[in-house]
């Protein structure tokens, strides 16, 4: 069997772009044959309102002759209607993220997003609620919790942020949060770019990890923070409640921040070691298991 994985990254520091890693990374152990397809080399155009729809048109033509096309962006979903029966879908945040960032423009993107994927082999999500409400498979996040093992911490302990300089990361919180506690504080993702490694290391000796966002599917910063044992305060929302035994919820202001982050003493034992017990069935080989087995299942029906 011959996969091909389309996301705009791989690797890196993107969420996504460390789930494809991941899954090439199992996959190949596994002996399955991968092609990545990504923007370093497929033909697209560099306009944010053309890039989608040009990486659709370069992606189509790199993936002739594969088994399974294995999508990880909902905005890709066109593919499916030309090759329905190779097509798996990987939404990795959650469909209501384009309503939140555009507005009307976002909601009708949606619809037909949406619509696209109805043709697919399989849409997957890594939110369990998420894939539940709409009928897709659930497969969660994962992470690489040998390789997290071996980096060893920072030599500096502060409030860490990681994330894209983006609306939905809700950046402007987690400044006003650090502002007032008068704590120092690393915004990887906006304030400075630093490799996966270093991220990692920065976990290690962290005081905690503060998520803002308006809205997560299953972040694989959740994960990564688990797996180096930093603690975690993040928003009230649907991806972090089935966890509430293993970090610290907040709701999205400061003084709820701030009150959660003089939770820390008193519950920083107990949330990282639920953390870490959860994070074991999330490391990489297991969850590749069950991406071969849906490929093994499309492949039959096709």
């Amino acid at each position: 069997m011959k996969v091909a994985l389309v996301n705009f990254t791989s690797g890196g520091v993107s969420g996504s772009g460390r789930h494809v890693a991941l899954l090439r990374k199992g996959l190949v152990e596994s002996g399955v044959a991968v092609n990545i397809v990504d923007s370093k080399n497929t033909w697209h155009l560099s306009f944010p309102m053309l890039r989608a729809s040009s990486f659709t048109l370069g992606a189509l033509a790199k993936t002739a002759g594969v088994d399974i096309i294995h999508l990880h962006n909902p905005k890709l979903a066109g593919i499916a209607l030309i090759r329905p029966s190779k097509c798996i879908i990987t939404v990795h945040g959650g469909m209501i993220e384009f309503s939140l960032k555009y507005g009307a423009l976002g909601k009708a993107s949606t619809l037909a997003m949406l619509a696209f994927m109805r043709a697919a082999g399989a849409v997957t999500s890594v939110m369990k609620s998420e894939a539940e409400r709409n009928g897709w498979v659930w497969i969660p996040n994962m992470t690489d919790l040998e390789t997290i093992r071996k980096i060893e911490p920072a030599d500096e302990s502060v409030i860490l942020f990681v994330g894209r300089n983006d609306p939905v990361k809700n950046y402007h919180l987690f400044r006003r949060v650090v502002r007032r506690l008068g704590r120092r504080y690393r915004a990887f993702g906006v304030e400075e770019v630093a490799s996966w490694e270093k991220v990692i290391s920065y976990m290690k000796s962290a005081e905690a990890l503060m998520i803002t966002s308006i809205w997560e599917g299953m972040p694989s910063v959740l994960l990564e923070a688990w797996a180096s044992r930093c603690p975690v305060i993040a928003p009230r929302i649907p991806a972090f409640t089935p966890f509430r035994d293993a970090l610290i919820l907040a709701d999205h202001t400061p003084d709820s921040y701030i009150e959660a982050y003089r939770k820390l003493p008193q519950l920083r034992e107990t949330i990282v070691e639920q953390g870490y017990n959860l994070v074991r069935d999330f490391d990489y080989r297991k969850v590749v298991r069950q991406y071969i087995d849906l490929y093994r299942e499309v492949f039959t029906r096709s």
